[in-house]
């Protein structure tokens, strides 16, 4: 598979820092990828002019990233930003914050960016941690087989791209317009996951 990327320019690409998480992996995936990367902590009313595509990361509890979104004045910024057509992507717990809520912390409000709430899901094993194939219509991910670190997730979703089955059936990855979200890791799911990249961030 080769996606190939047409623009003239690198989209100018920033990636969220949540404190939740190692940022190395994604960092380099995107660099390699040939964009110009820069790093945030904080919203600035500069993104919305120097920046093409804001990658949101999260690993840990539901309730621990959206603190972390909370306290530093992400939440407005996101949907701002999301209403303005922007491209976002969110991978794995910054998948789940895209929606109204999980189960694991129940009392926790989302984003809001998509309907519905996480579940925890029947796994054989829980933590679900490792390889999984992708049942999707799109080309992009077609049969390709992701890398999946998670306990819980949105079984059911309109805007649904992907879906996987590891006991139960969940999505794997959402898609309106410029808003992504990828239940997966990209980062860590081999030459598939850094063509995945490349597309969502040209």
């Amino acid at each position: 598979m080769s996606l190939a990327l047409n623009n003239t320019r690198a989209s100018q690409v920033a990636v969220i820092d949540l404190n939740s998480g190692n940022l190395l992996s994604l960092e380099t995936a995107i660099k390699t990828a040939g964009f110009s990367l820069t790093t945030v902590k904080k919203p600035n009313d500069d993104l919305l002019t120097t920046c093409d595509v804001l990658v949101m990361p999260g690993q840990g509890r539901f309730a621990y990233v959206m603190q972390q979104i909370n306290d530093t004045g992400w939440r407005e910024f996101l949907q701002e930003w999301v209403r303005n057509g922007k491209r976002l992507v969110g991978i794995c717990v910054g998948m789940q914050v895209l929606f109204e809520g999980s189960e694991e912390d129940p009392e926790t409000n989302g984003l809001g960016l998509f309907k519905g709430r996480c579940q925890k899901l029947s796994h054989p094993k829980t933590p679900m941690v490792g390889w999984a194939k992708l049942d999707s219509y799109k080309l992009t991910m077609k049969d390709q087989y992701a890398y999946f670190v998670n306990s819980y997730a949105i079984s059911e979703c309109h805007f649904g791209t992907s879906k996987v089955n590891y006991g139960s059936s969940f999505c794997a990855a959402v898609q309106r317009g410029n808003l992504y979200g990828f239940q997966f890791h990209p980062e860590k799911s081999g030459s598939f996951g850094r063509e995945l990249i490349k597309h969502v961030c040209q």
